[in-house]
């Protein structure tokens, strides 16, 4: 069995010094918490603001209406190709298509093409397809 031996202070330094960066880190990680929990209740506050609930409905049922006009106006398996230049845009018509439609990376490959547009038909943009 092992005999521990009792801590002996450090030559020369009182217990205040060798305690000192103890205490600094433990006030530092405190203030860092509290900040960060401070930060995540805001955040959720403005998240369940009725300006927001409005937005993300809005933009739900513009991604549903999107949805909805691409099986609609494109057969089932068709190759389709999505401008890269679109951004965002582009992005959620070619997460929207999978299963339905199948991205080319060139409009060369593709039998169609598909962008976003600015329209009424889903809350503000329409969904706009064309024979290439």
């Amino acid at each position: 069995m092992a005999r521990y031996l009792p801590r002996r202070r450090r030559r020369g330094k009182s217990r205040v010094i060798v305690n000192l960066p103890r205490a600094v880190i433990c006030l530092v990680a405190s203030v860092t918490l509290a900040l960060a929990v401070h930060h995540g209740m805001e955040i959720t506050a403005a998240e369940r603001s009725p300006a927001s609930v409005s937005t993300w409905k809005t933009f739900d049922r513009q991604q549903e209406c999107i949805y909805h006009a691409i099986r609609t106006d494109l057969p089932k398996g068709a190759s389709i190709y999505i401008d890269p230049n679109g951004g965002y845009a582009a992005q959620i018509l070619a997460e929207l298509s999978t299963l339905w439609a199948v991205p080319q990376p060139a409009p060369t490959s593709a039998g169609w093409k598909i962008s976003e547009v600015p329209g009424i038909a889903c809350s503000g943009v329409s969904l706009k397809v064309s024979r290439t």
